[in-house]
């Protein structure tokens, strides 16, 4: 059976300049009248939306999906080695080493999801990076 897991969401102070972006290109776009320029208020939604359907699966085999909204997934098929890092601001704390390269995510609950990772695929090499 597929574990499933959620990825961390993005921190407040991410999402408060967002905020901050949006008021004041409502702001612009009323004082101007020009109500075209508030166009650019698609984007921060659709992203936040992204985010919110974006999943990690790992499979019965030990394949590791990452499973996107808009954007799309990633099948790492022949996972050779999982690498838990120190928090990383830029990276995510866990990198997958698959037979075609490599991926960066974020689980939510690190720990239960490399325990799964470990208990589906014991030759994968695990490793914690300081």
């Amino acid at each position: 059976m597929t574990r499933k897991f959620k990825i961390r969401r993005t921190p407040f102070k991410v999402w408060l300049g967002v905020i901050i972006l949006i008021i004041a290109i409502v702001l612009l776009a009323v004082q101007t009248e020009n109500y075209w320029n508030l166009l650019p208020l698609i984007l921060p939604v659709l992203l936040l939306a992204d985010e919110l359907m974006t999943c990690i699966l790992v499979q019965e085999n030990g394949d590791i999906w990452l499973k996107r909204g808009f954007s799309g997934s990633i099948k790492a098929y022949g996972v050779t080695r999982i690498v838990r890092q120190k928090g990383s601001w830029l990276k995510g704390r866990v990198t997958i080493y698959y037979t075609k390269g490599f991926i960066n995510f974020d689980p939510k609950d690190v720990d239960e999801f490399i325990r799964c990772a470990r208990e589906r695929n014991p030759h994968a090499d695990y490793k914690k990076e300081e």
